[in-house]
């Protein structure tokens, strides 16, 4: 590639041969440049590479954009794509775990990596191969993929082990066990719960937002139902209060801004001149 055909070079020995490197002491300078930049519209359903060869017919050059970004890691310079984003995660689904099944608080969190099975009702003696705690060994199960040790809210991924999902957005409250993953990477029986607050991981919110005078207030949801004191003291006057837009995690992933800096053409010439090799002794 050509950022490393522009680096200077040494030789690194090893027991199998001498190899050419590129210095680990070379940098990029351009802080006393002024380069010229515009915009691209790109998401991570294109490559860099691609974007490179769309940018500058030069797939090689997809590492000006972390500069031009000042970014270091290439895998968060690009934000999601929409249609992506919905296909990969359209049946994971957002839920807490309640001790009945009309609770509607107490809800338990568990560490990410715990297991999720339907509660049945085996009985037998301990040394019984069968006697597994009140779940099918064989049975379905579901990856807890995410948690909020804030609200109890958790999201599981793919169900798998049946011909439907044992846990439905829609429906009463299913009667479920929990495997806790120990930090050791055992599991322990964690006791059985009910399932509550469903709905699909794209319909989650993620954040609020409620303009009054002028004035806009981003939280972060902590209610699925929320009201304007979630926002606001009750001494804060509610004149020009309208009510809180909600934006769920799909709409988020829509709203984030697809654009990203790139360096024009004309100016690869100038920085591919500001590499700097520092110098030890």
């Amino acid at each position: 590639m050509k950022f490393f055909n522009n680096l200077p070079k040494t030789t690194f020995t090893t027991s199998i041969g001498d190899f050419v490197i590129s210095d680990f002491f070379t940098y990029l300078d351009i802080t006393k440049k002024q380069l010229d930049t515009n915009t691209i519209s790109v998401d991570d359903k294109t490559t860099l590479i691609e974007a490179s060869y769309q940018t500058y017919t030069d797939t090689n050059n997809f590492w000006t954009f972390l500069s031009a970004n000042k970014t270091i890691n290439p895998f968060d310079l690009l934000t999601l794509n929409a249609f992506l984003f919905s296909k990969n995660n359209a049946d994971k689904i957002n839920l807490i775990l309640l001790p009945s099944p009309g609770a509607v608080t107490g809800g338990t969190a568990f560490p990410i990596g715990s297991i999720i099975v339907p509660a049945t009702g085996n009985t037998g003696a301990a040394y019984n191969f069968g006697y597994t705690g009140n779940f099918n060994i064989q049975g379905q199960f579901a990856l807890i993929e995410s948690t909020s040790y804030y609200d109890g809210n958790m999201i599981i991924g793919t169900q798998y082990g049946g011909t439907g999902p044992f846990i439905n957005v829609t429906g009463t409250a299913e009667n479920v066990t929990v495997l806790q993953k120990n930090n050791d990477g055992s599991f322990t029986w964690a006791g059985t719960y009910y399932t509550g607050n469903k709905k699909l991981y794209s319909d989650k919110v993620l954040s609020q937002v409620l303009e009054y005078d002028a004035k806009i207030i981003d939280k972060e949801s902590i209610s699925s139902n929320p009201t304007l004191d979630t926002y606001l003291p009750s001494s804060t006057p509610l004149l020009g209060i309208t009510s809180p837009v909600l934006y769920t995690t799909l709409q988020t992933v829509k709203n984030n801004s697809k654009q990203i800096q790139v360096f024009i053409p004309s100016q690869l010439g100038v920085l591919q001149s500001s590499f700097v090799t520092a110098k030890y002794s």
